[in-house]
């Protein structure tokens, strides 16, 4: 524990969720995409990526769930609790008086992450539920009427930007914490969106192994991947850049180093020296990376979210983990803020060092 913050206490069930919910979220853009601007021989790929995205959204919701401290509660992020018990009260649904009460019951915190969140996933859901059904029986009449021109268009780019932002939102979550580490970089959000774009394009070329796809969709994907892994090698070299003055201390713990390393050498490096080496001319190898790609981008989740507990845990052994009272006061949120009292800035934001009060010797 610090000054500022306790431990969040997240586990495998958020990393899991951040994990997952970064692979739907890239599924159903690329789906979306191809359906838009793709070719006709494309088209098995994107059935592949709705259907692969709207399971793990469901996923996704089931671990949040379980992860509350009353799972059974989890409606309560998106209603009034009180509006819906008295919509019950009233006869819901059988009355038209009840759905009147009902229609008052949603709850958007616009100022909450945790609300925006919810709400992000419970729309991304409905999104890919409907589109995974049109996917699964591409004759019936849900598919039918998402190729209508007019409603095509503007139903996968709602998808999309949903998606879109939910493979962000988790990475922007963290920035807006207090928490040590996640509050003093402004590019997790990015890395995270990155490293959504690679491990779901992994993911369907894994998937698709079984010629669910041509000779060139499996190129075209493949050369996709590349571009992926290295943008998202340039948002983690930005990233640790962002957090040049934390390096020393991420060195000296073990979580650091799984931070540093594992995602870079295991998610990045390698799967892309295999994609551009003479790997990538034997069809075999073709799919190779794409399991470390997955590995690796599970390891940045897991390492990042783990990360600010072990500097907590840490800061409770030696008291002053980096070094100086000064430096460790530099994790509250505060300190980025203008010196000299600007709005929200702390006390101890001031130019002049804090020195403790010390007995004065007044003169008679």
């Amino acid at each position: 524990m610090n000054l500022f913050v306790a431990n969040p206490d997240w586990g495998w069930w958020i990393v899991g969720y951040f994990f997952l919910g970064g692979i739907a979220a890239a599924c159903y853009f690329i789906a979306a995409f191809i359906e838009l601007f793709g070719l006709p021989e494309d088209q098995p790929l994107a059935r592949l990526g709705y259907r692969i995205a709207f399971p793990l959204v469901l996923v996704c919701g089931a671990l949040l769930t379980i992860d509350l401290n009353r799972p059974e509660r989890f409606w309560h992020m998106l209603f009034q609790s009180e509006v819906v018990h008295e919509a019950l009260d009233e006869g819901w649904p059988w009355s038209a008086a009840s759905w009147s009460t009902m229609a008052y019951a949603p709850m958007l915190k616009y100022w909450s992450p945790m609300s925006i969140g919810a709400w992000a996933l419970f729309l991304f859901g409905a999104f890919s539920s409907v589109s995974c059904w049109a996917a699964i029986w591409p004759a019936g009449r849900v598919a039918r009427s998402l190729s209508w021109r007019w409603l095509s268009w503007p139903w996968h780019l709602a998808g999309s930007a949903l998606g879109f932002f939910v493979a962000a939102y988790t990475g922007v979550l963290l920035e807006a914490t207090n928490q040590a580490l996640w509050s003093q970089t402004d590019w997790l959000g990015p890395l995270f969106l990155s490293s959504a774009a690679s491990t779901g394009l992994a993911t369907l070329i894994l998937m698709g192994r079984r010629r669910v796809f041509g000779a060139t969709t499996a190129q075209r994907i493949g050369h996709a991947e590349t571009w992926a892994l290295g943008l998202e090698l340039l948002m983690f070299a930005i990233f640790l850049i962002s957090l040049r003055s934390w390096l020393p201390v991420l060195a000296r713990l073990p979580m650091g180093w799984v931070l540093l390393v594992g995602p870079l050498m295991i998610g990045m490096l390698l799967p892309l020296v295999m994609r551009i080496s003479w790997f990538a001319s034997v069809r075999a190898f073709a799919s190779m990376s794409a399991p470390f790609v997955l590995v690796g981008g599970l390891l940045l989740r897991y390492s990042v979210i783990m990360m600010s507990p072990a500097l907590l845990e840490h800061a409770a052994v030696t008291e002053q983990p980096l070094g100086t009272p000064t430096t460790w006061l530099a994790i509250s949120p505060e300190d980025d803020r203008e010196r000299g009292g600007g709005p929200g800035a702390s006390v101890l934001n001031r130019p002049d060092p804090i020195h403790p009060r010390s007995k004065v010797i007044k003169d008679e």
